[in-house]
């Protein structure tokens, strides 16, 4: 359809699609520094420095620092080194590798696997002490009955 024929059938009062007179643009909030609303999704927000910021309840990650390089441990699996080593995955490597040339590698790991099969003897000596302490862990009823049944047959 050409433009003339549009304009004869406006000229005519045939249109297309509804007419749009005026138009209201999108409000805005102007919010002032320092103050904290909650979006229709439920989402706290809060203005700092000018700028719109988010509130979470879950904290920033990256406080940790290697104790080798002093980076800031960012990465997952840095993460997990970290929480067993105390440095990044990078910087462990490197310890590792610096043993097997010195010929300390095999006694590191034996002093490793020392110290967490102590830390189970520890958690398996508390639990049975616990259990101990527990009046209720041995029913002798039960037992009973179950000598008493088995001595019959």
């Amino acid at each position: 359809m050409s433009n003339i024929e549009k304009i004869k059938k406006m000229a005519k009062g045939i249109y297309n699609r509804p007419i749009q007179i005026g138009y209201e643009g999108k409000k805005t909030n102007q919010r002032k520094e320092g103050e904290e609303w909650t979006d229709a999704r439920g989402r706290s927000w809060i203005i700092k420095d000018g700028k719109r910021k988010q509130i979470t309840k879950v904290p920033p990650r990256g406080f940790d620092k290697c104790n080798d390089c002093e980076r800031l441990v960012l990465k997952t699996i840095d993460q997990q080194t970290y929480d067993r080593f105390q440095r990044c995955q990078y910087c462990q490597m490197e310890f590792e590798a610096n043993l097997h040339q010195e010929g300390k590698w095999n006694d590191w790991v034996k002093e490793q696997e020392e110290k967490r099969w102590e830390s189970v003897l520890a958690e398996y000596e508390t639990e049975m002490k616990e259990i101990s302490k527990d009046k209720g862990a041995f029913d002798k009823t039960i037992a009973n009955a179950i000598a008493n049944n088995e001595h019959r047959k």
